[in-house]
């Protein structure tokens, strides 16, 4: 699609091993389908309200049919995976973007059916193709976080997360109906499987999942002064995975300095914190979802400073993404599916492949330099906040000014 109209070309992923399609209707048929095989496939975006030469067409009341759409597609695309719908505005037009990662829990069916893509087409798989699925599966090694937890039962279970889990907005119907009791409902999230609960659930709603995995525990420091070997503020975390990220975004907030603005339609002051919380949180939400879980030496540390706060997790960027694939937005790549989904239903994480670009728009918007990756097999994905630059001369002026009026005081 290299040729679309420059308005929509925004939208197209750059990697050109990823499907990308255009639909000029919001049809859940032709959707599903089509999610279906980027599922069992290299993921995909697709792009509804746009006609097959990339010109917006536009998709009529298109928030109200993105949430009905994205309700209808989870319903009838199994197993359960995450992949998001949204409506976009393109030249004073809505559309509607659909990305979906790769799955890993191939194969996936649309309404009981497995759809591939097959020269450029999109078709029922045969018999021979399923089966090579099946065996291709078999012998990929099973991921951390669908191996079954060691001791872990219900009684280790947080019932505050749980109750927020299996009440969340998003939870499909079957979930919440569920009459079988919470082993059940987890069973059908992937959280649990023959009665046993996963790691994915330990990380998710375990009261202390740090007592089977030390690697879950999450430390966060702050240094106000160099050489920064001496905290003012020290703490560990852990619990159940939303409970920390809560707990994590406040610690960030309290120790980074606050700032007085005064808007041009409003004279009274507002304080905000040096760092938009819209950036720290998305930061922090995604080094919970795809740092690497299987390593005993991992973890997440957040390190705070008068001239940056630094957040880093353990694992490097995945396959087919680098420094600038995350500056410029990319198809997101889950390291931990299961995981990532119980973020998704609880309204943690929303735009998939885009997070980096919110937290640089948030930065932009706050008048912050921009932020910074680095990733290494060695040492683990860092993302870097700067704070503002302050110049000399600016706070020379500053200093003068105040001195002058309490002179005159």
């Amino acid at each position: 699609m290299s040729n679309a109209p420059p308005q929509i070309q925004q939208f197209l992923s750059a990697e050109n091993s990823q499907n990308q399609e255009f639909l000029k209707t919001a049809d859940p048929e032709q959707c599903g389908r089509r999610i279906c095989a980027f599922l069992n496939s290299q993921g995909g975006k697709l792009l509804c309200g746009v006609d097959s030469e990339g010109y917006v067409i536009g998709i009529h009341r298109a928030h109200e049919t993105a949430t009905s759409l994205e309700a209808a597609l989870k319903s009838s695309i199994q197993p359960p995976v995450l992949f998001s719908v949204e409506a976009q505005l393109v030249q004073e037009k809505h559309i509607l973007i659909i990305e979906a990662p790769a799955g890993k829990d191939f194969p996936y069916s649309y309404k009981n059916d497995i759809y591939v893509i097959a020269d450029s087409s999109v078709r029922k798989a045969d018999i021979e193709t399923v089966r090579d699925m099946v065996l291709r599966k078999q012998v990929e090694p099973e991921r951390w976080e669908r191996l079954f937890s060691p001791e872990l039962n219900l009684l280790a279970l947080s019932k505050h997360a749980c109750k927020k889990l299996i009440s969340a907005k998003r939870i499909p119907d079957r979930v919440r109906q569920s009459e079988r009791g919470l082993i059940h409902q987890l069973q059908l999230l992937s959280l649990a499987k023959y009665g046993r609960l996963t790691n994915a659930a330990d990380v998710l709603l375990a009261k202390y999942p740090s007592q089977r995995h030390p690697q879950t525990r999450i430390r966060a420091v702050c240094y106000r002064h160099p050489p920064y070997n001496r905290s003012i503020d020290l703490q560990h975390f852990d619990g159940p995975i939303a409970e920390v990220i809560e707990q994590l975004i406040t610690f960030v907030l309290r120790n980074t300095p606050i700032r007085a603005y005064f808007s041009s339609t409003d004279s009274q002051r507002q304080d905000i914190s040096e760092y938009p919380e819209y950036a720290v949180r998305e930061a922090i939400v995604n080094a919970a979802a795809h740092r690497d879980y299987g390593n005993f030496a991992g973890g997440i540390k957040v390190e705070i400073n008068p001239y940056q706060v630094k957040i880093w997790n353990s694992g490097e960027f995945p396959k087919g993404i680098d420094q600038e694939s995350i500056e410029h937005g990319h198809l997101s790549i889950l390291r931990n599916p299961d995981i990532a989904h119980g973020l998704y239903l609880q309204g943690y994480m929303e735009k998939l492949g885009r997070g980096s670009i919110v937290i640089q728009e948030a930065c932009k918007q706050a008048g912050l330099p921009p932020p910074k990756w680095e990733s290494a097999p060695t040492t683990g994905v860092t993302l870097t906040l700067f704070a503002t630059e302050v110049t000399t001369e600016v706070t020379t002026e500053v200093t003068t000014e105040v001195t002058t009026d309490v002179e005159k005081l």
